[in-house]
C-alpha cells in the first residue's frame, strides 16, 4: 500500500480530495491513473526547477572524459537524473574553486579540462525528501487536473491552481531561507559588548 510520501500516495491524496476513487496499483489502467502519470513529470520537474529547492541540490567530480564539442575540447557525462546543471568549476592544485567557460547538451557538458570538473546540478528528488509544502502544492496541482479533466469544473480547477501556487510559494520561501548563510549562533549582549569594543 502507498504512503503519502510516494507519488502513488500523493495522487491517491488529490483523487480522494476531489471525490474519486484511490488507485490501488500503479498502472492500474484506469483513465484517472493514465492523466496524472502523464502529468506527472513536467509538474514536478518544472517546479523543481523553477523553485531552486534546496533538497533537489547536489554536487558531483566528474572525471570520465569523452571528445567535446561546441568549441570545447573535454566533455563529461551528466548524472542520470539531473535535470540541468546549474553551475560547473575546476579546481586547481590546492582545491581552490576556478570558474571557467562551459556548456551543457541534453547528456554532458562541456569545458576544457581533461583532468574534469566539478558540477551543481538539479537533481529529482525522492518524494519523501519533498517538504510539506511542497508536497501539498503538488496534490493541488494533481487535484486541478482532475477538476479540469474528470470533472470537466474549470472555474474549480483555476481555484486549485491557485491554491497549489500559495502552497508552492510557501516551499520556495522556506528553500530560500534554508540555503541563507547565516550564523550558527546569535550573538548575545555579552558578546555584542565584547564585538563593539574590539571596532
Amino acid at each position: 500500500m502507498a504512503t503519502e510520501f510516494s507519488m502513488l500516495g500523493i495522487m491517491n491524496a488529490a483523487l480522494l480530495a476531489q471525490g474519486q476513487e484511490e488507485i490501488v496499483v500503479e498502472n492500474d489502467g484506469s483513465i484517472e491513473f493514465q492523466l496524472l502519470a502523464r502529468n506527472w513529470p513536467g509538474i514536478v520537474e518544472a517546479e523543481l526547477e523553477d523553485g531552486n529547492y534546496y533538497f533537489t541540490k547536489k554536487q558531483m567530480n566528474l572525471i570520465t572524459r569523452t571528445d567535446g564539442l561546441f568549441g570545447f575540447d573535454d566533455g563529461f557525462l551528466v548524472p542520470h537524473g539531473a535535470l540541468h546543471v546549474r553551475r560547473l568549476w575546476i579546481t586547481n592544485i590546492n582545491g581552490d574553486r576556478i570558474g571557467t567557460d562551459w556548456v551543457q547538451d541534453g547528456s554532458y557538458v562541456y569545458c576544457n579540462n581533461p583532468e574534469g570538473c566539478w558540477i551543481e546540478f538539479l537533481e529529482v528528488s525522492e518524494v519523501d525528501l519533498w517538504s510539506a509544502n511542497f508536497t501539498r502544492g503538488i496534490q493541488k496541482k494533481l487535484e486541478a487536473l482532475i477538476a479540469a479533466a474528470v470533472k470537466e469544473e474549470p472555474n474549480e480547477a483555476r481555484t486549485l491552481e491557485q491554491e497549489a501556487e500559495t502552497y508552492l510559494q510557501r516551499a520556495r520561501t522556506n528553500s530560500s531561507k534554508a540555503r541563507s548563510a547565516r550564523p550558527p549562533f546569535k550573538k548575545g549582549p555579552i558578546a555584542r559588548a565584547r564585538m563593539g569594543r574590539r571596532g
